[in-house]
């Protein structure tokens, strides 16, 4: 074998130890705080998901896939209007996808089709008034965010099992933000 032939061969084999225990042991260390086991995630530090509903109409369509930074929020805190992949207790392993409206501390109210933060309305044209129809969607009484807690909404309110119907998310729940998406 040539010497040229014999480096190229050790360097394949070397990649081939190298690379699976630096996967290895970048995911045990979790470098980037993810709460998921998915390896591409733990490893990569992002994460791909199909969108299966329409809750988040018009501004993410159903088959969509959509790019996550997957544990983001281990070292920066959600903001309002932020699109996020999170965790319901209530439905175990299963991963959904709604948009921040309320944080700790803020009062969250719906008059006339309209959310209120802490008594002033919120800019949300992502929301069409097509879907701000239902009874649920036009009224709703004011809840307290607690510490700890985000008040979550889906963009398709008429069509969005969110903060409304469920406990409101735990921080700790919030498991990656949407940076983008392609079909």
């Amino acid at each position: 074998m040539t010497g040229a032939r014999r480096w190229i061969v050790r360097l394949l084999v070397s990649l081939m130890v190298v690379i699976p225990t630096a996967s290895a042991v970048v995911y045990f260390i979790n470098p980037f705080g993810v709460r998921s086991l998915d390896p591409r995630q733990r490893i990569t530090g992002h994460g791909l998901y199909r969108v299966p509903s329409s809750n988040m109409e018009p501004t993410v369509m159903p088959g969509q896939v959509l790019v996550t930074r997957a544990g983001y929020y281990a070292r920066q805190s959600p903001s309002r209007g932020d699109v996020v992949t999170l965790l319901i207790p209530e439905h175990p392993g299963q991963v959904w996808l709604q948009r921040i409206v309320g944080l700790p501390g803020e009062t969250i109210a719906i008059e006339a089709g309209r959310v209120h933060v802490d008594g002033r309305p919120l800019e949300e044209n992502y929301v069409s008034p097509d879907n701000r129809r239902a009874d649920y969607s036009l009224t709703m009484p004011a809840v307290t965010v607690p510490a700890g807690h985000y008040f979550m909404m889906g963009d398709n309110r008429d069509n969005s099992m969110d903060s409304r119907w469920q406990p409101l998310t735990r921080r700790e729940d919030i498991t990656g933000k949407v940076i983008g998406s392609f079909k």
